[in-house]
């Protein structure tokens, strides 16, 4: 067995230490480069308003719009969501929905869930992650993240994430 110099363990602890840094710190999803970027155009929405008038546990939202490639481009495809609120009354008058994405574009589906938090009877202005849980045809065992940036006037982007 050989025993190392002082120099040795020296540059072996640098090293050492330096690689632990990297995995501490290395980038995760959203900085990463995506694989694939689509457009949502703003959507038509359908909420089902169940119990009390108002945001209430079980009122139903269903969404759908264009899918394209650029911004207010083309589309391609189409998206469609149901939305199932989980929580309601959260602070600032939010609430929890349960969501179900499912996109539909050239080659194949891909499906994805989300909780998020968003206002009652609008659809999320604000970032979320949604789990990539598989897909049809070219996307057939997909798995990863999607993050969508949430709704402006103009509709979105969504960016996905496959392992």
């Amino acid at each position: 067995m050989k025993i190392l110099g002082s120099n040795s363990r020296r540059v072996a602890s640098c090293v050492a230490s330096v690689t632990a840094l990297v995995l501490v710190f290395a980038p995760g999803a959203a900085a990463a480069k995506a694989d694939l970027i689509w457009y949502l155009g703003s959507p038509t929405r359908t909420v089902i308003d169940l119990g009390v008038t108002g945001s209430s546990v079980g009122d139903i939202s269903v969404s759908t719009g264009d899918l394209s490639r650029k911004p207010a481009g083309s589309a391609i495809g189409f998206y469609t969501t149901s939305q199932i609120t989980v929580r309601a009354g959260l602070p600032g008058g939010q609430e929890n929905r349960d969501v179900s994405l499912t996109i539909t574009a050239p080659g194949g589906v891909i499906y994805a869930k989300s909780l998020i938090v968003a206002t009652p009877g609008v659809p999320p202005s604000e970032a979320q992650t949604f789990a990539i849980t598989g897909g049809t045809g070219k996307y057939a065992g997909v798995s990863g993240e999607s993050i969508h940036s949430g709704f402006t006037s103009a509709g979105s982007k969504i960016a996905f994430y496959f392992n």
